[in-house]
C-alpha cells in the first residue's frame, strides 16, 4: 500500500483530537500530548521531509535550475537567472522546518525519552540531524543550540555553521545508539520512509554521516584524510544496496503524485531540458540520455533551453524531462545508495585508494544505468555492452570525473546534492551563470528569510547575499 495513503489518517486523527479538545485552550491539536500519539508525529515528520524539503521543495527546484538540469523556457528574470527574494523561502525556514520538522522532532524526543521509546527517539534524531544540515548547508549560520524554544525565546541567536555541523554528527551518534537499544514500542504505520525498522535506519545515519564528512574536506582548517577515512568507516554500516534507501512512495491519485510530477505536470510546464545538460549527455553519447529527455515535438530530437536565455523556441521545440522522472508514481529517495557509491569513491581517492576508487566508481554509474534501464517514455534498455563501453570511455582520471559522474546520476533526484558538491569541489567545472542573470556566477548560497529578518533582526547576519559564501565552501 502506498505510503501517502497514511496522510488521510494523519489528518483524520488530528482532527479527531481537535475536536475532543475544542474547549481546552491550553492544548495545541496539533502537538500530540502522550506517547501513544508519537507515530502522528513521525508521520507528519517523514511527509515533510520527503515531500516539501527533500522531493518537492525549493532546495531541490533551485538546485536542478542553478545546476542546469533543467531550464525555465520563459522570458527572464525568474528563479534560472538568481532572481530570489527574500520571501522566497519563507516556507522551508519557517514552517516546514523549524515549526515543522525541527519542532516535532524535539516533541517526539521528549515524549519518547520519558516512555522509554528508544526507538522513535532515534529516528527522531535523524530527522533532525538531517533536516538541520539541510539548513546549514542553504543558508549556512543557523539557530540551533539556541532554536526550538518557542514561546520561552523568539528570537534565537544564531550559530556559525562549523557548530551546527557537530551538532549534525552529535545527533546522528545519538540517534544510532538509541535505535540500536531495546524499545517497549515498536515504531508504527507513522514511519512513512522506513516501515519502522530500526537497522534500516540506523544504515541510513551512518550514510549521512558519510555525506556530511566529505561536505567539510575544503573547510577552513579541514583535513580531507581524517574526513575522508571517518566516512569510510561509516560507510562499512551504512545501505548495502538501492533496496535500503529510505523511500516515500507517491501514486497516481489525484493530489498524491509524485513531487516532480505536481510541480512540472499541472504548474510549471515551461519547466524543460537544460541545453547544458542536454549538450553534455550528448558529448558523452551517454545511453541514459532517452530516459532523462523526451525527444522535442517537432524534429524528434534532443534539444535543450539555455538557462537565462530568452524563449525564442516553442515549448514544443524543446525537449521535455523524460516521462520516468515525470511518473506520478516516482518515489522520491532521501538519499540515493547510487550517491553512497560515488561518496566511497571519493573518499578512496582522497585516500590514495586509486584502484579501489575506480571501482567503486565504475559500479557507481553502471548500478545507476541499471536502475534506469527499461524504464522512461521508450523504455531504454541499457545493455551490458553498453554501459561497458561507456565506462571504457571515461574512467576515473581525477575528482572532476568523479563529481562529473555523480552530477548526472543526481538528475532531480539529488540535484540539492549537486549543487553542494558544485560548491564544494567547483566541478563540473564547465557550467557557467546563467544568461541574463541578476549576478555573473551560480549563486553559492541562500538569502535569509523576511520571516526570520523580521522577527529576529538583531540575531541575523548581516551582508548576507546571494554571492557570500557558507563556512565550507573553501573552493
Amino acid at each position: 500500500m502506498k505510503h501517502i495513503k497514511f496522510l488521510f489518517i494523519l489528518a483524520l486523527g488530528l482532527s479527531l483530537v481537535a475536536c475532543d479538545d475544542y474547549l481546552d485552550i491550553n492544548t495545541d491539536p496539533n502537538q500530540p500530548e502522550s506517547p501513544g500519539d508519537l507515530d502522528l508525529l513521525l508521520a507528519d515528520m517523514t511527509a515533510t521531509t520527503a515531500y516539501n524539503l527533500v522531493g518537492g521543495g525549493n532546495w531541490s527546484r533551485y538546485g536542478a535550475q542553478w545546476m542546469q538540469q533543467i531550464a525555465n523556457n520563459t522570458t527572464a528574470p525568474s528563479n534560472d537567472t538568481y532572481r530570489i527574494n527574500t520571501s522566497d523561502c519563507n516556507n522551508e525556514w519557517a514552517f516546514y522546518s523549524y515549526a515543522g520538522v525541527l519542532i516535532n522532532a524535539k516533541k517526539m524526543i521528549e515524549l519518547g525519552e520519558e516512555a522509554g521509546q528508544e526507538h522513535h527517539v532515534g529516528v527522531a534524531k535523524v530527522l533532525m540531524a538531517h533536516n538541520y544540515a539541510l539548513l546549514a548547508d542553504w543558508w549556512g549560520d543557523i539557530p540551533f543550540t539556541d532554536a526550538l524554544q518557542r514561546e520561552n525565546n523568539g528570537k534565537p541567536l544564531f550559530d556559525d555553521q562549523s557548530t551546527v555541523y557537530d551538532g549534525i554528527q552529535l545527533m546522528l551518534d545519538e540517534g544510532i545508539a538509541a535505535l540500536g537499544k531495546e524499545s517497549p514500542v515498536s515504531i508504527g504505520g507513522g514511519d512513512l520512509l522506513l516501515g519502522g525498522d530500526p537497522a534500516a535506519w540506523i544504515r541510513f545515519a551512518y550514510a549521512l554521516k558519510a555525506r556530511y564528512y566529505l561536505r567539510l574536506t575544503d573547510a577552513p582548517g579541514a583535513d580531507d584524510q581524517n574526513l575522508s577515512n571517518l566516512a569510510l568507516a561509516s560507510l562499512e554500516k551504512a545501505m548495502t544496496s538501492a533496496g535500503d534507501e529510505a523511500r516515500f512512495e507517491y501514486n497516481s491519485d489525484p493530489g498524491q503524485e509524485s513531487p516532480w510530477n505536481q510541480w512540472i505536470v499541472k504548474f510549471a510546464n515551461t519547466m524543460q531540458m537544460s541545453n547544458f545538460f542536454v549538450s553534455k549527455l550528448q558529448g558523452l553519447n551517454d545511453p541514459r540520455l532517452p530516459i532523462m529527455s523526451d525527444v522535442n515535438g517537432v524534429d524528434a530530437i534532443y534539444l535543450g533551453h539555455s538557462n537565462g536565455g530568452a524563449p525564442t523556441q516553442t515549448l514544443a521545440e524543446i525537449s521535455n524531462i523524460g516521462a520516468y522522472y515525470l511518473d506520478p508514481d516516482l518515489d522520491i529517495p532521501m538519499m540515493t545508495y547510487v550517491e553512497q557509491l560515488f561518496i566511497k569513491a571519493e573518499a578512496q581517492w582522497r585516500t590514495g585508494q586509486t584502484t579501489e576508487a575506480a571501482a567503486t566508481y565504475e559500479t557507481a554509474i553502471r548500478t545507476h544505468m541499471e536502475q534506469l534501464s527499461g524504464n522512461g517514455e521508450f523504455e531504454t534498455v541499457i545493455s551490458s555492452t553498453d554501459i561497458d563501453a561507456y565506462l571504457a570511455a571515461n574512467p576515473l582520471e581525477g575528482l572532476g570525473d568523479l563529481i562529473e559522474q555523480k552530477y548526472i546520476a543526481s538528475f532531480l533526484l539529488g540535484a540539492f546534492e549537486a549543487y553542494n558538491d558544485f560548491r564544494r569541489t567547483g566541478f563540473p567545472d564547465d557550467i557557467q551563470p546563467a544568461l541574463n542573470a541578476d549576478y555573473n556566477q551560480i549563486p553559492t548560497r541562500m538569502i535569509y528569510t523576511d520571516t526570520e529578518v523580521n522577527n529576529n533582526a538583531a540575531n541575523v547576519p548581516a551582508n548576507i547575499t546571494l554571492t557570500s559564501k557558507v563556512w565550507w565552501d573553501g573552493n
